[in-house]
Formats: structure tokens, C-alpha cells, sequence
């Protein structure tokens, strides 16, 4: 808890924002507990054919979808520090501050741009349809930031240069219909949990 509230006083820029406001001790439990959800569905692979699958890229957009901007963006922002500090969070059960080095560690960096995006279009109930696009935004948003990241790690890090094209080819042709399918199903869960008593006694920040 004492990290959360580390992370909120950093987040709190402009208190003039009504969602900056100071989470209670049960937004913090919601924190914490998205985060190690964040954090298994991240370690298990589903077996599916020769691509190693998590839902990591689901719960980066169902998080801040059901709690909002900034309480998803605590959740990510815990999640990074645990995996940075050696904690096995990270897809595959990697971790360690050396994780910065490898060319997937972009989509982690947009996943907190894929929280603000989602958690801000999302602070008010919205259509499945508006739902869904939100959401794209969010996705669109990681494979920028995700597949930027990506060549500059392995061009001038790894020293293996690849074209900026055959990463958006792989991606594109390998990643991609899968993460759409994920945020489809993202898309259904919410639309289901946000009607039930529990999810609106959560309050959006």
C-alpha cells in the first residue's frame, strides 16, 4: 500500500482533475489486486499452436476500462516496478531491471498510454460499438509505441537492424488478429461485468 500511495502523489499533477483524487483504502485493494490478476495473466502461456499466448494485452485494457484512468494507470505502473525489481511478472515469468533491453518491453511502456486512453473514453458508460472503438485507440496506441520501441532496441542496442516494415509485417500479421480477438472479448466481459451491482459500486478514477 505505501508504493500505491507513492505512485498517486506522483500521478497528482493537476488536482483539478476529479479523477486525481485521493483513492480510498478500497480503490487501493482494487489496485492491488488488478495488478497481481495483471501479473498471473501475464506468467501463464496458453499453449495454442507454435504462438505463445497470454492475456496480458486483455487485462491492459479491461483494467482501466472497469476502473478507470488512474487507478488503471497505478495498476500498470505497480506492475512495472514489481517486474523491474526482479519480480517474475513479466510475459513468460521474466523479469529484472535488464527486461528494458528487450525488444517486447515497449508494449509494456504503452500499456500506460493504453490506460489513460481507455480508462479517460471509458469514465462514462458508452455503447458496446463506442466501447470497441475506444478500445482499438488503446490497442492502436500499444503497437506504435510497442513496435517504435521494438526497432530501436534491436537496431541500436542488440545491433541486429531489421526495417521498420518487416516488424510491422510480423506484428501485423502474427500478433495483431490475436489481440484484436482478446480486445473483442475485452469488449464483451466489460460490457457484462459494468452492468452487475459489484462493478457499479466501483468507483472510476
Amino acid at each position: 500500500m505505501f508504493i500505491l500511495n507513492i505512485v498517486h502523489d506522483k500521478l497528482q499533477i493537476d488536482k483539478g482533475f476529479d479523477v486525481l483524487k485521493k483513492p480510498s483504502a478500497y480503490d487501493l485493494t482494487q489496485i492491488a489486486l488488478s495488478t497481481a490478476l495483471l501479473a498471473v495473466a501475464s506468467i501463464v502461456v496458453l499453449p495454442i499452436g507454435v504462438i505463445p499466448i497470454t492475456l496480458q494485452v486483455f487485462f491492459f485494457l479491461f483494467i482501466p476500462a472497469l476502473l478507470g484512468p488512474v487507478k488503471g494507470l497505478m495498476t500498470i505502473i505497480l506492475y512495472i516496478i514489481m517486474g523491474l525489481i526482479g519480480l517474475p511478472v513479466f510475459a513468460g515469468g521474466s523479469g529484472g531491471i535488464g527486461s528494458i533491453l528487450s525488444p517486447s518491453f515497449g508494449y509494456i511502456i504503452g500499456a500506460l498510454i493504453v490506460a489513460w486512453i481507455v480508462g479517460r473514453g471509458l469514465l462514462n458508460q458508452r455503447s458496446k460499438l463506442q466501447t470497441l472503438g475506444i478500445m482499438s485507440m488503446g490497442l492502436g496506441a500499444l503497437y506504435v509505441i510497442g513496435m517504435t520501441y521494438q526497432y530501436m532496441i534491436m537496431t541500436y542496442f542488440l545491433q541486429t537492424p531489421i526495417s521498420f516494415m518487416s516488424i510491422m509485417s510480423v506484428n501485423f500479421s502474427v500478433f495483431l488478429p490475436i489481440d484484436m480477438l482478446k480486445m473483442i472479448l475485452a469488449v464483451g466481459l466489460y460490457g457484462r461485468l459494468v452492468k452487475l451491482p459489484f462493478a457499479k459500486r466501483i468507483d472510476k478514477l
